[in-house]
C-alpha cells in the first residue's frame, strides 16, 4: 500500500534555484526528465523558469502528465531594500498557482553572504538582532497575507541551510513568533538533518503545521567535511552534499511512519540540489530517489499508476 499523499520533483533537482542564470538547463528537459523519471508533479520552481502564461504551462505539464505541487520564494528577507521586488515575485507567483490549482507557497529566506558560510555550523553562525529579527518576521505574515487573501494560497516556511532561519532554534522561534492559521511549515528533510536537527522529531513536533514536504538527503562524510572546512553553502552543493534519498543519513522508513502517523495527506516534493555545471545526472537522480521511494511504500512504482 503507498502513501496518500502526491510525490513531485522540482527544478532545484536540475540545479534552477534562480530564474535568470545562463547555465540553468533549458526548462523542457526538466519537464521531459521529471516525467520520464516517474513523477507526477513538478514545482514551478523560481518564477520566469517555466513559462508565465498559465495556460501555456498548463498545456505543457499536460503533454507530459504532470501537474504542478507548489510554488516557493528564494528571496533575501532580511533586506529592506529587496521587499518589494520580493512581493512582486510573490504576486507573480501565486498568479500561477491560484491558475493552475496548486495553492502551496514555500517561503525560505535565501542563502546571505552573512551566513552562507556558515552552514550546518551553528556555533560560529552569525545571528540577526531582536529588531532585524522581528523585521524578517513581519515580511514574512506580510508574504503570507498577500498570497492567503489575493490568491488563496497557503504558506509554509521553510528554514534552510545558509539562510537566517536554519537552525532549530531559529526554526522554534519562527513557528512561535508566526501565527499559525497563517503560516504553516515546509519540512524539508535534508535541510533539517544539514543543521543538525532530526527531521522525524520535527514532523511530530509541529504535526499540526506541517502541510508541504521536501524529501532531500545528505551525504555523511560530504557533510562532515564540509562543517569542518567551513565551506558555504553552494560550494557544499557543488561538492556533492545532496544525494538520492536511500544513500544519505536520513532515515526515510521513519520519516514514512511519521508522515502516517501525523495523517498527513499533502505533497512531498523530492529535491536534490546539484551544480548545474557539473557532471551529476539529474535524470539518473530522480530515477533512483523515485525508485527507493516506491521499494518503501512511499511511491507507486512506474507503470502502477498514481
Amino acid at each position: 500500500m503507498t502513501a496518500s499523499y502526491r510525490l513531485a520533483n522540482a527544478p532545484c533537482s536540475w540545479g534552477v534555484d534562480f530564474a535568470d542564470r545562463p547555465e540553468n538547463p533549458a526548462w523542457m528537459r526538466v519537464l521531459d526528465e521529471a516525467a520520464a523519471a516517474g513523477f507526477a508533479a513538478i514545482d514551478l520552481g523560481p518564477v520566469g523558469f517555466f513559462p508565465t502564461d498559465s495556460a501555456r504551462l498548463a498545456d505543457e505539464l499536460a503533454s507530459r502528465n504532470l501537474t504542478l505541487s507548489a510554488g516557493g520564494l528564494f528571496d533575501p528577507l532580511t533586506d529592506p531594500g529587496a521587499f518589494a521586488n520580493v512581493v512582486d515575485k510573490t504576486r507573480r507567483t501565486c498568479t500561477i498557482l491560484r491558475e493552475l490549482a496548486a495553492p502551496r507557497l514555500v517561503i525560505i529566506d535565501c542563502v546571505s553572504d552573512g551566513r552562507g558560510m556558515f552552514a550546518g555550523r551553528p556555533e560560529q553562525a552569525p545571528r540577526l538582532g531582536a529588531g532585524d529579527w522581528k523585521a524578517m518576521m513581519s515580511r514574512i505574515v506580510e508574504l503570507a497575507k498577500i498570497a492567503r487573501d489575493d490568491y488563496g494560497v497557503t504558506s509554509y516556511l521553510h528554514a534552510h541551510a545558509g539562510c537566517y532561519i536554519e537552525y532549530g532554534d531559529e526554526l522554534d522561534r519562527a513557528m512561535a513568533d508566526l501565527p499559525d492559521d497563517l503560516v504553516g511549515l515546509c519540512v524539508d528533510t535534508g535541510h533539517s538533518a544539514y543543521a543538525g536537527i532530526d527531521p522525524i522529531s520535527l514532523i511530530r513536533r509541529y504535526e499540526g503545521r506541517v502541510g508541504h514536504m521536501h524529501l532531500k538527503n545528505i551525504d555523511k562524510g560530504v557533510h562532515a567535511a564540509c562543517v569542518a572546512e567551513g565551506i558555504g553553502f553552494f560550494d557544499a552543493i557543488a561538492r556533492g552534499i545532496f544525494c538520492p534519498l536511500g544513500k544519505g543519513v536520513v532515515d526515510f522508513v521513519a520519516v514514512r511512519d511519521a508522515l502516517t502517523d501525523i495523517g498527513y495527506s499533502g505533497v512531498a516534493v523530492v529535491e536534490q540540489d546539484v551544480d548545474p555545471t557539473g557532471d551529476a545526472s539529474p535524470l539518473d537522480n530522480a530515477r533512483e530517489s523515485f525508485t527507493y521511494l516506491a521499494s518503501i511504500g512511499m511511491a507507486a512504482p512506474v507503470g502502477a499508476g498514481a
